[in-house]
């Protein structure tokens, strides 16, 4: 009996693997297709994503299934499973430089490497001095992959730093999937608020949907507890794979976990399933029933959460029916709408055109209270400052010294992005000056 179960197991860890396989080959030919201009990519910028709408998640999506197809093509007795591996390895070696994604890099130099670790052994016994180069220039490239996009390298650490103090605050149930974005905005509203961000963290401020870091995603989503649960998962799986000598799936199981620590591979159900089945695979390589069988209910439980309770609200939809509201004169209507929609984003454009409505309601300190409480939610924006700046200048609400600075601001600040909208808020805020002081409206502003 114990015979006949432990050849089931065998012979279904390795029908998991070839299924593993045959998915990341499929995403493969479907990149190269797009890359090649044979079908349309999913994205008119993008040359290929895949089944995705950006090479970024597409190519992290490869690279937690390359160093299984690595080790595959390298280990595999079966024929067809080397050819799969070696065609599989050949397409990312392609597509995930291509794609310009340093996590998928660097995620699948991890993988890789412990994929390949008995093999870079045997090198390392035979000629050291051969390894040292190969890990150095590894290393040079991990590094020249951070430097070449440096200000998104510093948004993505300002993004960590705030969600880790988003969940210092949720409840121990966390605050829900479809919050997670509001939860951040209000986070970074008030970090910003609190004069604590640098001059570099307010530059790449940004209003993102995720968090780039799923362990902190699903903390604020639905509690720290899960979040435990999670990385327990993630180190046992990699733990009981490797002791058991399964070093592709170890492989694709540290890769994976190096993509939800820079990324946001829980938006998109084939990956939830994809790393699903990997901590499978590397659960049902212990050779004890009972670590099999735990590992197991655990990880389809996890896996059942996360695709049942990730749906997210359509902020897009539901901002363009505010902004109808607002633009058809439903002031009220169009804040019922927008005031519910804050709690889903982090988008500080929502918070502006609730000022709008209360400005058009006859409201002013309401108005005052949301256009501030944008520049604090992304405070390289300049347009909220010129809503101020306007507001300021209203003769029934007019403040000499708050008008003083938001036109300060708004003439002097370097944007981050130029736009012709940009160039006429400067251009109505000098003749705003210019109509307070004559010809030296230069000079007053250094005043």
């Amino acid at each position: 009996m114990g015979q006949t179960i432990q050849v089931f197991n065998e012979k279904a860890h390795r029908l998991l693997v070839l299924v593993i396989l045959l998915v990341g080959l499929f995403e493969a030919a479907w990149g190269l297709l797009q890359l090649f201009g044979i079908v349309s990519s999913g994205h008119f910028r993008y040359a290929f994503s895949g089944s995705f709408y950006n090479p970024g998640p597409y190519a992290c999506f490869l690279a937690i299934v390359m160093p299984l197809a690595l080790n595959v093509s390298i280990h595999a007795g079966n024929k067809l499973q080397k050819t799969l591996g070696m065609s599989m390895v050949a397409a990312c070696a392609i597509l995930i430089p291509a794609s310009l994604s340093r996590t998928a890099l660097i995620a699948g130099a991890i993988g890789g490497v412990c994929a390949t670790w008995d093999n870079i052994s045997a090198i390392y016994h035979r000629t050291p001095k051969r390894l040292v180069i190969i890990l150095v220039i590894i290393t040079m490239i991990a590094a020249g992959a951070i430097c070449v996009k440096k200000d998104s390298a510093k948004g993505r650490f300002l993004m960590w730093k705030i969600a880790m103090t988003a969940v210092a605050d949720v409840p121990v149930n966390g605050v829900g999937w479809e919050h997670v974005a509001g939860c951040y905005g209000n986070a970074q509203e008030q970090y910003f608020a609190s004069g604590e961000g640098t001059d570099d963290e307010r530059l790449v401020a940004d209003a993102p949907m995720f968090v780039f870091n799923e362990y902190l995603q699903i903390a604020i989503a639905f509690g720290p507890i899960a979040a435990f649960c999670v990385v327990g998962v993630m180190l046992g799986g990699i733990n009981v794979a490797l002791n058991n000598k399964s070093r592709g799936i170890a492989g694709c199981a540290i890769s994976a976990a190096v993509v939800m620590f820079a990324s946001y591979p829980f938006q998109f159900a084939i990956f939830v399933i994809t790393i699903t089945m990997i901590m499978l695979g590397a659960w049902w390589s212990s050779a004890y029933p009972i670590v099999r069988i735990c590992g197991s209910i655990v990880t389809l439980s996890l896996c059942a959460l996360f695709l049942t309770y990730n749906s997210t609200v359509d902020v897009g939809s539901r901002f363009a029916e505010g902004l109808l509201l607002h633009r058809s004169y439903n002031y009220k209507e169009s804040n019922e709408c927008l005031l519910e929609l804050v709690g889903y984003s982090g988008d500080p454009m929502i918070l502006n055109v609730i000022g709008k409505n209360y400005c058009s309601l006859g409201m002013p300190d309401s108005a005052e209270h949301y256009f501030t409480r944008s520049t604090h939610r992304c405070p390289n924006r300049i347009y909220p400052h010129y809503l101020l700046m306007q507001l300021y200048n209203d003769s029934a609400y007019h403040n000499h010294d708050a008008l003083m600075r938001e036109l300060s601001i708004v003439i002097e600040t370097k944007e981050k992005i130029p736009s012709p909208a940009i160039d006429e808020m400067r251009t109505e805020a000098r003749n705003i000056l210019e109509s307070l002081y004559g010809n030296r409206p230069h000079s007053v502003l250094n005043e």
